[in-house]
């Protein structure tokens, strides 16, 4: 007697956790009711879940570009430096104004430089006839 009440106990058992997580033929069939679960086991994860979701979809907010002020280049003209704002960030003024500095300054051959780890060139740009990019981050040199 004791092993049949065993058995419909956890049968009964069986049959409430199935029915509370949502799991039925029907919700196997149907996975959408997972995705709009709201009992509170589940809604400290969907949230979660959704937040990465639309990240994935959304594109990444772009910080405003900043002007760090002016620098004399090689040949006695001045650039404005840029700290252009990408989905990666924005390099900090500082270190702006000493890449840029020094690429400016430097008589060279190419118009491809490697300045504290930034490649620096020449661009097709009128605006903005040089640059500097490193992890995603520009700087620009513009022309004043």
């Amino acid at each position: 007697m004791k092993l049949t009440n065993l058995g419909i106990v956890a049968a009964t058992a069986l049959a409430v956790v199935a029915g509370a997580t949502g799991c039925s033929k029907a919700a196997s069939e149907d996975h959408s009711v997972h995705a709009i679960a709201t009992s509170p086991a589940t809604s400290a994860t969907a949230a979660p879940l959704r937040t990465a979701e639309a990240s994935k979809q959304a594109p990444a907010p772009v910080v405003a570009d900043v002007d760090c002020g002016p620098v004399t280049d090689a040949g006695g003209g001045t650039r404005t430096v840029i700290a252009v704002g990408t989905p990666t960030g924005r390099v900090g003024c500082t270190e702006a104004i000493n890449v840029a500095t020094t690429y400016a300054t430097t008589v060279s051959n190419t118009d491809t430089q490697t300045i504290q780890g930034w490649q620096c060139s020449a661009q097709p740009d009128p605006a903005t006839p040089s640059s500097c990019t490193k992890d995603g981050l520009i700087i620009g040199l513009r022309a004043s």
